[in-house]
C-alpha cells in the first residue's frame, strides 16, 4: 500500500503530527535525563523515579519510530518491516508506556504513604518494596503481559495464503503487498484471544487508572485540608541553629515541606495529564478495537478515535520533562544552569523525601560552621539573573 492510498487522516497523524512529537519526546527525555545526572539532583533518592521515568519516555518515543515509518500497520517497505511490525510494533511501544504508568503509580504511592502514614515511609522503601525490588517486579509483569502479543503475529502477502507464497523472502510477494497482523489483531475470535483482552486492558490501562484514582483524590484531600500546600513564592525564610545541640531548626523542616510540596504537586499534574490524555486510546482499545481491513482507507469515527487516542497517548508521556521544569524548582535551576544561564543552584526546592530533609535536620554541625550559620536565609522568591543566552 503506497502513501497516495492512504485515507488523509493517518497521513496526518503518522506523517505529521507524531513525528513532530517524536523529536519532542527524545529531545525532552534526554535533556531530562542530563539533568537528573548532575551530582545535585542524582544524589536525591526521589529522582531515581524521575531518572526511570525519563528513560521510559526516550525508548517509547524511539519505539514510535516504527509505527510512524510504517503509518501504523498501513505502509511496509518490505518484509522485513512487516515482520518487526507484527511481533514488536505496538507491543514494544506499549511495554514502555506500561512501564512508565506504573512508575507514576508508584510515585503516587509514595506520596501518598509520606502524606498519610509517614511513620510507614521508611518501611515502604526498604525490602521487599524497596526502589529495585519494584522496578525488577514491574518489568517483568510488563513484559510478560505483552509477551503473549508479541508471539502471536502473522504476515502475509496480500492475495496469496501462504501455500502459494513462501514468506522468508520478500522478494516473493508479486504485488509486494505485505499484509501484518499483529498481536493485537490475529486471533482476535479466538476465545482466549476475548478473554486475554479484558486481562490485558485491566492490566495495562484500568488497574493504573483505579490506582492512582485512590491516591491522587488523598493528596487532593490532603491539599484541601491544609496537610499539604502547593509550592508558591514564599517569604523569606530563617534557619537557626540550636546552640545547645548544633541541629538546624525549623528551616530544614521548611525546606523538607516545601520538597513535598513539590512532589505532591508533580505527582498530581502527571497523574491529571495520564488521565486525560490517555484515556481516548483506553477507551478505543475497549470498546471499539477490531480487525477492519479497511482502516488504512476507509474513514470511520472509531479509526479518528484511534488515530487521536495515538498523538494523546505520546503526548502524556512528552509533558513529563515540561512539569518537571515547570514544578519543580531544582530542576529548573539545574537546568538554567547546565545552559550556562546561571551559577551552580541553591538547596532551596529541592526535591528530597521528607525523611532526607528530617535527617539532615537533626545532623550536628561542626563549631567551625556554627559560627558560620546561625542564621541562614532560605530565599524561595528570590528571581534569579534573566538569562541573556536564551
Amino acid at each position: 500500500m503506497t502513501v497516495a492510498t492512504l485515507h488523509v487522516s493517518i497521513v496526518i497523524t503518522y506523517y505529521g503530527v507524531l513525528p513532530v512529537l517524536v523529536v519532542l519526546g527524545v529531545t525532552g527525555s534526554v535533556a531530562s535525563i542530563w539533568v537528573l545526572l548532575q551530582p545535585s539532583l542524582k544524589k536525591v533518592a526521589v529522582n531515581r523515579y524521575f531518572l526511570v521515568l525519563a528513560a521510559y519516555d526516550m525508548a517509547l518515543s524511539v519505539f514510535y519510530i516504527p509505527i510512524v515509518v510504517t503509518a501504523t500497520g498501513c505502509n511496509f517497505l518490505d518484509y522485513g518491516s512487516a515482520l518487526y511490525f507484527a511481533h514488536f510494533g505496538w507491543t514494544t511501544a506499549c511495554t514502555f508506556h506500561a512501564l512508565g504508568t506504573y512508575v507514576i503509580v508508584f510515585l503516587s504511592l509514595d506520596r501518598f504513604v509520606g502524606v498519610w502514614f509517614p511513620t510507614l515511609f521508611k518501611r515502604l522503601q526498604q525490602p521487599p518494596f524497596g526502589f529495585l525490588h519494584r522496578m525488577v517486579a514491574m518489568v517483568v509483569v510488563c513484559v510478560g503481559v505483552h509477551l503473549p502479543f508479541m508471539v502471536d503475529a502473522t504476515v502475509e502477502c496480500e492475495g496469496f495464503d501462504e501455500e502459494e507464497i513462501q514468506l522468508s523472502d520478500n522478494s516473493s510477494c508479486p504485488n509486494g503487498s505485505w499484509v501484518s497482523s499483529d498481536g493485537f489483531e490475529n486471533s482476535f475470535e479466538e476465545r482466549w484471544h476475548e478473554v486475554y483482552r479484558y486481562f490485558y486492558n485491566l492490566m495495562v490501562r484500568w488497574l493504573p487508572y483505579g490506582l492512582l484514582a485512590v491516591f491522587n483524590f488523598s493528596l487532593v484531600m490532603a491539599v484541601s485540608l491544609g496537610k499539604v500546600r502547593f509550592p508558591g513564592a514564599a517569604a523569606t525564610e530563617v534557619t537557626k541553629v540550636d546552640p545547645a545541640t548544633g541541629a538546624l531548626r525549623s528551616g530544614n523542616r521548611r525546606q523538607a515541606r516545601n520538597s513535598e510540596r513539590v512532589l505532591v504537586a508533580t505527582v498530581i499534574a502527571m497523574t491529571a495529564s495520564y488521565v486525560v490524555l490517555t484515556l481516548p486510546i483506553t477507551i478505543f482499545l475497549t470498546a471499539f478495537a477490531g480487525t477492519d481491513t479497511d482502516r488504512c482507507s476507509s474513514p470511520s469515527p472509531e479509526e479518528t478515535l484511534r488515530h487521536v487516542g495515538n498523538i494523546f497517548q505520546l503526548l502524556e508521556h512528552v509533558l513529563h520533562a515540561v512539569f518537571l521544569v515547570l514544578i519543580n524548582p531544582r530542576f529548573r535551576r539545574e537546568t538554567l544552569r547546565l545552559l550556562g544561564c546561571r551559577d551552580s543552584p541553591g538547596g532551596e526546592g529541592d526535591t528530597t523525601t521528607p525523611d532526607d530533609d528530617l535527617a539532615s535536620a537533626t545532623r550536628p554541625v561542626s563549631s567551625a560552621s556554627r559560627s558560620y550559620s546561625l542564621v541562614v536565609k532560605v530565599r524561595n522568591s528570590t528571581v534569579p539573573p534573566s538569562c541573556h543566552k536564551l
